[in-house]
């Protein structure tokens, strides 16, 4: 993944200011401090991945909008796809690719978000199979196993619905998941 991927992926979300960038990032628990953020944006720039332009804050002190330039929207279209197919559901980086997803081709996002379904549908397969019929497991390691379970359920749940499609009948659902203590 590119290291710049949440910078790029918050000024996509709308033009806005360094400052903006840096409290957009920590707001959703990516780690980033403010000389990091305001270094990389400078050389971002300078590299003409970022487009800056000057105008006047609300106090009427001068400050650089932000903005993608056209090397900007490429590496932010590589980047989200990879961290589309890789990044963990769960992880603020997964979210910005996801929002970052317009910036992708049209038609490359069904066939990451498809190919990403299958592969956990596997890992899903493979996790109930060794749960059935592997050796004997302890109570915890039978526990770690119910609960990867249930997060590979939930994952393809989010999929399905990213797609527009329902593929797990709902009575199917309930089976994965763990009975309430």
């Amino acid at each position: 993944m590119d290291d710049d991927f949440p910078i790029l992926a918050a000024v996509a979300a709308s033009p806005t200011h360094s400052y903006q960038v840096l409290d957009h990032l920590q707001s959703i628990g990516v780690k980033a401090t403010r000389s990091t953020i305001f270094r990389r944006v400078d050389t971002l720039i300078a590299e003409g991945v970022l487009e800056a332009r000057m105008e006047r804050g609300p106090k009427g002190h001068p400050r650089r909008a932000l903005a993608l330039g056209a090397e900007g929207r490429r590496r932010l279209s590589c980047s989200a796809a990879v961290l589309l197919r890789e990044e963990p559901l769960e992880s603020p980086l997964f979210a910005l690719a996801v929002s970052c997803a317009r910036a992708l081709d049209e038609d490359s996002l069904p066939g990451i978000l498809r190919a990403r379904m299958a592969r956990a549908a596997r890992e899903l397969t493979r996790e109930e199979r060794d749960l059935r019929f592997g050796p004997g497991h302890d109570e915890w390691e039978t526990l770690s196993r119910e609960r990867r379970v249930a997060h590979l359920v939930a994952d393809i749940q989010w999929l399905q619905a990213a797609l527009g499609r329902r593929l797990v009948p709902e009575r199917e659902r309930s089976r994965h998941l763990p009975e309430a203590v």
